[in-house]
């Protein structure tokens, strides 16, 4: 998430703003400015209102000073509490104010996409992309290579036209070898890197809340992408990568602990809303798959 202290921090001579930098990356992508306007506005409203909000109590702790001072005089402090009292209404009005654009802030601000890397070029098309790094060349066939999905249906060990009639489009069965042979590479993996890796194993939990989403980033951009569990804060996850590195959320952990590495099995929902049209048939872009990821938690200079 964009620290929006970063946004308010004014430049140095002769340097762009982080805000100005950050307009540049926003316009880079294709964005307006229109969620990083109304960020900035409803900022300074909260900031107002928590300076306002400190002043209102400042002079209420005054007045209550006199009250004090009056009662021990023995005189009517009647008008001075009734003051006292308007001050309290309004303290809490703008203490809500400020809560209450607190809290639109945080969740524009999560909305809002990283800062491009000065690194990274800029382009409208696949075709502008740098190529890195390149380690080998493609096969090439002396024939016509078929697709998976035709050469999984013609062996038997692959079936989407069932797989449509008991669920829908993008599911599948595996069959077989098919079955075989993911069981296989699923095990292959998981005693790959556990035994000689150093990965502990991990079976995550297949459901998670709202905020181990948002903590890994996928809320609230990707939210219309993952299966909700209706009338609960409950989802299916998209990936292992949602549990495994929640599993130290709120928690601070020692340098000497470092590194933390986890091997995680699970299976992985996704409702890709947004992918329509895009790799629909075989198994590129399926709403149920298998995958082994691997998580480690590491000094960030190590």
């Amino acid at each position: 998430m964009i620290d929006i202290k970063l946004l308010e921090k004014k430049s140095e001579p002769n340097s762009i703003s982080y805000f100005e930098d950050y307009k540049k990356s926003l316009t880079a992508r294709g964005e307006n400015f229109k969620t990083l306007e109304e960020v900035m506005e409803l900022n300074q409203i909260r900031k107002k209102a928590i300076t306002e909000a400190e002043q209102v109590k400042a002079q209420q702790n005054k007045l209550s000073q006199s009250v004090g001072q009056l009662k021990r005089e023995g005189k009517d402090t009647t008008e001075l509490m009734k003051e006292s009292t308007k001050l309290g209404e309004i303290y809490k009005n703008l203490e809500h104010s400020a809560k209450e654009n607190d809290e639109k802030v945080f969740q524009l601000l999560s909305t809002l996409p990283n800062k491009i890397h000065n690194s990274v070029p800029i382009g409208t098309t696949a075709e502008q992309n740098k190529e890195v790094k390149k380690i080998g060349e493609p096969t090439k066939f002396s024939f016509q290579a078929k697709e998976h999905f035709d050469l999984g249906e013609k062996l038997g060990i692959l079936d989407f036209e069932r797989a449509g009639k008991v669920t829908g489009a993008r599911f599948s069965y595996l069959k077989g070898k098919g079955a075989q042979l993911e069981r296989a590479l699923i095990q292959y993996f998981m005693d790959l890197h556990s035994q000689n890796h150093g990965y502990q194993e991990m079976i995550p939990p297949y459901i998670v809340n709202t905020a181990s989403y948002f903590g890994t980033g996928q809320f609230p951009k990707f939210k219309e992408d993952v299966f909700h569990l209706e009338n609960t804060d409950y989802f299916l996850i998209s990936t292992a990568e949602v549990p495994v590195t929640n599993y130290f959320r709120d928690e601070i952990l020692k340098e000497e602990e470092l590194p933390i590495s986890f091997c995680a099995y699970s299976p992985c929902f996704r409702s890709e809303a947004g992918a329509a049209g895009k790799d629909t048939r075989g198994l590129i872009r399926q709403h149920q798959f298998h995958k082994v990821e691997l998580m480690t938690f590491a000094h960030p200079d190590k």
